[in-house]
Formats: structure tokens, sequence, C-alpha cells
């Protein structure tokens, strides 16, 4: 948390419309650490990357315990859980992200976890894939196209900086991840303020 708070702030202050918690820090901090992230978020929409495999429903009371807005779910594993857990957030007011990490056809599992609930769709070109086989999720322009049609919000994540976004802003896009062009910045407030307004235009 000690690293993560400043950036959090950072990026709070620069006009975010969301703060994520991302999976690491979820393992190393829990639900502690959600609720601190809740606490500094003026009301900013928290989202739990918890990339749940499995107990769906009870992955969504564990987030909604630490005061987050939103969940996220496996693309790849079975329908039923991402059912428990579009049922059980539904319940307890939150929203449901199933990521498509590492789903080999994004596109019809698109189709398939909208029919199922899902009310945000994360394509996501996963780190490791990006350094082994050099793809980011910028060049997946028809996958974008195509998944934009489910009815569901689109998020798109994986490699995300300013020339990317900058050649996506042409797409039906609602949501982009940023990651470690704000953490790893020597200024991560002017990196989100100038990503931020890069999108609001």
């Amino acid at each position: 948390m000690e690293e993560a708070l400043p950036v959090a702030l950072a990026s709070i202050k620069a006009g975010v419309g969301i703060v994520e918690a991302g999976t690491p820090l979820i393992k190393s901090e829990g639900v502690k650490g959600l609720r601190i992230l809740r606490s500094i978020s003026e009301g900013k929409p928290i989202l739990a990357d918890t990339k749940t495999a499995d107990a769906g429903d009870v992955e969504a009371l564990i987030a909604c315990e630490g005061g987050a807005s939103i969940m996220t779910v496996l693309g790849a594993m079975d329908d039923a859980t991402i059912s428990l857990a579009v049922s059980k957030a539904r319940e307890l007011g939150l929203l449901v992200q199933v990521d498509l990490i590492n789903v080999p056809d994004p596109v019809s599992r698109a189709r398939k976890v909208s029919e199922l609930g899902a009310d945000i769709i994360g394509l996501h070109v996963g780190l490791d894939v990006q350094r082994s086989r050099g793809i980011n999720v910028s060049l997946m322009r028809k996958e974008i196209q195509e998944i934009s049609s489910t009815g569901s919000l689109l998020s798109i994540a994986g490699g995300l900086n300013k020339d990317r976004i900058s050649g996506m802003l042409d797409l039906p896009i609602n949501i982009y991840v940023v990651g470690g062009a704000i953490t790893r910045s020597t200024d991560p407030y002017t990196s989100a303020k100038e990503l931020v307004s890069l999108v609001s235009k």
C-alpha cells in the first residue's frame, strides 16, 4: 500500500474515472487494501481486479466488503462461475467485468458473457503475452469493433499509453485501463492528467 497510495492519490487528483486495485495489490493487501483505497477515493468507483476463477458469488461478497464497485471474473472460466458472480453482484449492487485474458476467441466469448449478464467486457492482452509475442490490445481493432456491439460496456487493457490510446480514440471504447504508463511514471499526476485530457476530448 505504501507504493500504491501515492499513485492512487495522484490519479484521483488528476481526474481518473475509476481507481483499480490490481490483482497483485489485492493478493498482498486483501480486503483491508480495498477499504483503504475506498477511504481515499473521493467517491470514485473502485475496481477490484479479483480475476475470479471459482466461487463467483463468494468473491463478489468479498469485493463488496472491501467497498469495491466493480469486480472482475475470468472469461475463460465456466459459465456457472460468471453467472454466480453476476447474480450475487446484482444483489449487492456491484458491477461485473468479465476479463477475456487468454480467451482464444474473444469475440464469441464476449457475446456469450454479455448474455450471462456481464456489465463490462474487458479485452485484455496480458503482460506476459505482450513480452513474448509482441501483441498488444491496440492491434485488435476488428475485435474491438465486434465486441462493442454486444451491449455491454467495453474496457481495454494491455500496454496502453498515450500513443496507443491516441490511435484508438476513433473506436467504441468505454474504459481505457492504464497501468505502467502511470504507475512507473516519475510524475504519476502529470501522466494521469494527460491521459484523462486525451480521452475526454
